[in-house]
């Protein structure tokens, strides 16, 4: 269905702006007749914005619709892992959780810390470990 919509979208704002760039071309040129410009200016409303915005808005949602899904599952996964090492998270696990790379992995992780007010401590190695409050533990007395 998604690559039906993207086509359909396509080929909506492809004709939508061929109809525009016609009409306006031919408002364009230095001594129309008025019929050729009454009948550009018709293309352009009835053939040419009417697609164009249709195709645009197509495109405009599915790409909203991709962002909000990506957005969901990525906080699924983090409150999954969460769960799971009971509050606990490292960049590198949730890099392998989600498939994002580590700098945006630890991005996602700096903002969520910053949103449920986690601690973090770097352990000797470097390394950056979050600990996130689940209701039952207090996650200070997992820092050194």
């Amino acid at each position: 269905m998604k690559l039906i919509s993207k086509i359909t979208a396509g080929v909506l704002l492809g004709f939508g702006l061929v109809i525009t760039l016609l009409a306006v071309v031919d408002l364009a040129q230095e001594d129309p007749e008025s019929d050729d410009r009454s009948g550009a200016i018709a293309a352009f409303l009835i053939f040419g914005a009417p697609p164009a915005v249709l195709g645009s808005w197509m495109f405009w949602n599915g790409h909203r619709k991709y962002h909000r899904e990506l957005s969901d599952r990525l906080r699924q996964t983090f409150f999954a892992v969460l769960k799971q090492s009971n509050g606990h998270i490292t960049p590198i696990q949730f890099s392998m959780e989600s498939g994002l790379d580590g700098t945006t992995a630890k991005a996602y992780l700096d903002a969520r810390a910053k949103e449920f007010n986690a601690n973090f401590n770097v352990t000797p190695d470097g390394n950056i470990v979050y600990y996130f409050e689940l209701g039952g533990s207090d996650p200070r007395q997992y820092l050194s």
